[in-house]
């Protein structure tokens, strides 16, 4: 017998699309390679023995989405804890609200007293140089059009450049645009733009658990797969590992950077105040934290230490690789996917077709690709 279906990756897009798979055709077998002994991929939770707090050893995993259909779905599957992200850059010891509003100018002009207007103002003198007309050709380019120098030293130079291991000059202007932009009003307790945030009380592992816990999924753990080492199927592969590595790197290597989260028990006088701060001062080998503890239905904890992750770029125990935004990934990335779209049987989806996504995004598609192979192996002859 062979499976319907191999997808491989049993990350978070491999696992929603087997899940909904197997929802919409009873009986339908669907086989997951994983080269790991991990479900979930990047978001993966775990326990800590020492706090018995759930967190993710890649970092902090909220979903967020206005997709009625995203949240459903994984309300359906977990109870979850509704919980709006807020999210701080620390200067000097001063947490400042993101995303940059009145209170980063303010900050980064030393008065405590603009307005909303005078902030405008402020800004948009300080930018004005750097808008040449064309379109920006790099991260930094964008940045000095939007900010202006002063707020870009302050706030996003040594941030970018900290998470990516890259200089801001040479790196795609969408890593700017996709990170940051700015506001003229305050920003401390903005609400996000997505209708729905949270996580599921016993964590995403728990979660992914459930998701396989289905006689009709396989889940073959410590099994690398390539284009040459697959098991016989009879209607399709998903494929989301590395797109680039998939096709032996034929087209050439997609440039990567790598970050880390460095986990460890901090005293709780000096644990960072919030669940994620930022650090962009050059003062700070890191370039963000997580503390699980702050995020809301966790144990109490009445120890003395306080689980906190130290993300930065570079090498460790919880690395992970991320395709750089440059123009000439941009470019590969595209040679790539035209070749994909080539490959008879092959559909290949999630974090491996090259950039990342975020969690309600990657559910998102997730669906949509389960939903749309689902109709057409089901007027497929072969199908019973």
């Amino acid at each position: 017998m062979r499976p319907d279906v191999v997808i491989v990756g049993a990350g978070l897009f491999g696992l929603v699309a087997a899940d909904r798979l197997t929802s919409l055709l009873p009986g339908a077998w669907v086989m997951v390679l994983e080269s790991t002994d991990q479900l979930g991929g990047l978001c993966a939770s775990t326990v800590c023995p020492y706090t018995d707090i759930h967190y993710n050893p890649y970092g902090t995993h909220i979903l967020a989405t206005s997709d009625p259909n995203v949240w459903t779905y994984v309300a359906g599957r977990a109870r979850m804890i509704s919980h709006q992200r807020r999210a701080y850059a620390d200067i000097d010891g001063q947490l400042v609200p993101l995303p940059l509003g009145l209170e980063a100018i303010r900050l980064g002009y030393g008065d405590a007293s603009l307005t909303p207007e005078a902030a405008r103002a402020l800004v948009e003198r300080d930018a004005a140089p750097h808008r040449t007309g064309r379109d920006p050709a790099s991260a930094e380019e964008a940045a000095l059009a939007a900010l202006g120098p002063r707020l870009y030293e302050l706030f996003v130079r040594g941030h970018i450049t900290k998470q990516w291991g890259t200089a801001p000059d040479q790196l795609a202007p969408g890593v700017f645009a996709d990170r940051f932009g700015i506001r003229f009003t305050p920003t401390a307790g903005l609400r996000s733009a997505a209708r729905w945030q949270g996580f599921p009380a016993s964590g995403w592992g728990d979660f992914f658990s459930r998701l396989v816990d289905n006689r009709d999924i396989t889940v073959l753990r410590r099994h690398a797969a390539s284009v040459r080492d697959l098991p016989p199927y009879t209607h399709s592969c998903i494929v989301t590992t590395p797109i680039d590595a998939w096709f032996d790197h034929d087209l050439g290597t997609l440039a990567r950077g790598r970050i880390c989260v460095d986990w460890r028990l901090t005293d709780r006088r000096t644990a960072p105040a919030t669940a994620t701060a930022t650090y962009p001062g050059p003062g700070v080998p890191y370039y963000r934290t997580h503390t699980p503890e702050h995020l809301p239905g966790q144990p109490a904890n009445p120890t003395d230490k306080v689980l906190v992750g130290y993300e930065h770029h570079g090498d460790g125990p919880n690395a992970i690789d991320f395709v750089l935004r440059t123009p000439d990934n941009a470019a590969l990335a595209d040679a790539y996917r035209a070749r994909a779209h080539r490959a008879d049987g092959f559909l290949f989806a999630g974090r491996g077709t090259t950039f990342h996504d975020d969690m309600g995004t990657t559910i998102a598609a997730a669906l949509a690709l389960a939903a749309a192979l689902a109709k057409t192996i089901e007027r497929s002859p072969a199908w019973p």
